[in-house]
């Protein structure tokens, strides 16, 4: 980079995008892309205006400055403007009539910069590449030719993705071992060729956003050795989810390590005080569960707050069962019925059996026995233990339904095979007659 770029401007590349350890000091990129700017440096306008059209840097979009600041640099004669204002679509009218040459001479001036070595304008020519711009604006191959042209500039892309990440830059690594993990604009889908290529750049680009994926693809493939030492890995870099992924395997011991609760407890932890929301949520679950600890209601309660504060999916769900059982908070139908319905708009999972049970009852909420009976028969027969339970016990009472003894017996007997407390003994109060026939003792 020293060959085209100020100090100042090369420092605010290294921060936006060569390093991954603290998004933080991304605004601090995005101030040195700005002083570079405002010292007129033609490539700098390139680099800011990718950051208001695509959000580098945690930059909200605006599609206005991304305009002005690529036809300015434009007219200071940045090839990389130029086909970064034909990436953003937005080479045309005043953008256009701003170059002095063609989008042919700019491509060819970025590419002589790739072919120097610099990783930015490699990774220019890989984009150019990847998503069709070359195909289109260059080739313009007739319908019966188009796949085969698709297939070559992928690999081409492929080619100078790899060449920028191996100086270590992010966007190009990501690029690169998605295309061929998942198979996108020409490039061959190939899973384990990403997994092998991701592991010789180990130390050569940041790539701790990408740990994760590492594990979860090992973990597909059962290959738990090496999913463990992605996760030690992530848990020595202080990456919050691989530390939660160490959590989980110590906690459900199916991934060649023994079970410990304890230990997984202890790596929740770590990661809640690091502010990961998903390492609160397990810690809860901890507490609630007796898993590593003593059961405490009341600490599950408060780990499942602070992770719904967090912005935790789950979460609330938790929440609404801590309401609606009184177990950690005081017993409150209403606010359990609050977050099952937050929940149901998120279009997020929810516990049906406890919403049937309040419309059933209008606990929290107005009795709705259609409803209730409903959600949890849906409950149910999606192998919800309590579910059972609550319907036995709707039958038992005659509850929006005429009384059903053999019913109430059938859906306890369900919910005891599931070890739901209570069915046992409301089976105890029912006997068989001679003729075969349940009925109450």
């Amino acid at each position: 980079m020293e060959r085209y770029y100020s100090d100042t401007l090369r420092e605010g590349l290294r921060l936006l995008y060569f390093q991954a350890e603290d998004p933080v000091r991304y605004a601090n990129g995005v101030r040195l892309l700005e002083q570079a700017v405002a010292a007129g440096e033609p490539h700098a306008f390139y680099f800011l205006a990718r950051c208001y059209g695509w959000g580098d840097g945690n930059v909200k979009e605006n599609d206005k400055k991304a305009k002005q600041l690529s036809k300015e640099g434009i007219a200071r004669g940045s090839a990389l403007c130029v086909l970064g204002a034909d990436r953003m679509d937005i080479l045309k009218g005043d953008v256009a009539q701003a170059m002095t040459g063609t989008l042919e001479d700019a491509f060819h001036e970025v590419l002589s910069m790739a072919e120097a070595g610099e990783p930015m304008a490699q990774y220019a020519i890989g984009l150019f590449y990847f998503w069709g711009d070359m195909l289109l604006n260059f080739q313009k191959p007739s319908r019966e030719e188009f796949s085969k042209y698709e297939k070559q500039n992928g690999a081409e892309a492929l080619k100078w993705f790899r060449r920028s990440a191996d100086q270590g830059c992010i966007p190009a690594f990501r690029n690169a071992f998605n295309s061929v993990r998942g198979g996108v604009n020409g490039v061959e889908k190939n899973g384990e060729q990403a997994l092998l290529w991701a592991e010789t750049m180990d130390g050569k680009v940041d790539m701790r956003d990408y740990y994760h994926s590492m594990i979860l693809d090992y973990l597909e493939r059962k290959r738990y050795p090496d999913a463990v030492r992605w996760c030690e890995k992530g848990v020595r870099d202080k990456v919050v989810v691989c530390i939660v992924e160490m959590g989980l395997t110590y906690l459900y011991g199916n991934r060649g390590i023994k079970e410990d609760d304890a230990e997984a407890l202890r790596y929740f932890k770590m990661a809640a005080e690091m502010g990961g929301e998903y390492g609160a949520y397990n810690v809860g679950r901890c507490y609630y569960n007796g898993w590593g600890c003593e059961k405490d209601y009341h600490e599950a309660f408060s780990w499942f707050e602070r992770a719904d504060q967090g912005g935790h999916p789950t979460s609330k769900s938790f929440l609404a069962q801590c309401y609606f059982w009184g177990r950690g908070a005081e017993q409150n139908y209403e606010k359990a019925v609050q977050l099952i319905n937050q929940l149901i708009w998120k279009k997020a999972n929810y516990p049906k059996e406890l919403l049937g049970y309040c419309c059933l009852y209008g606990k929290g909420t107005g009795v709705d026995t259609i409803r209730g009976k409903r959600l949890l028969e849906e409950a149910a027969h999606e192998n919800n233990g309590m579910a059972w339970k609550f319907l036995g016990d709707m039958y038992d009472g005659g509850v929006g339904v005429p009384e059903n003894v053999p019913m109430a017996v059938t859906c306890y007997q369900q919910a005891a095979d599931k070890g739901i407390g209570g069915a046992k003994e409301a089976l105890g109060r029912y006997k068989k007659t001679l003729f075969g026939k349940w009925k109450r003792k």
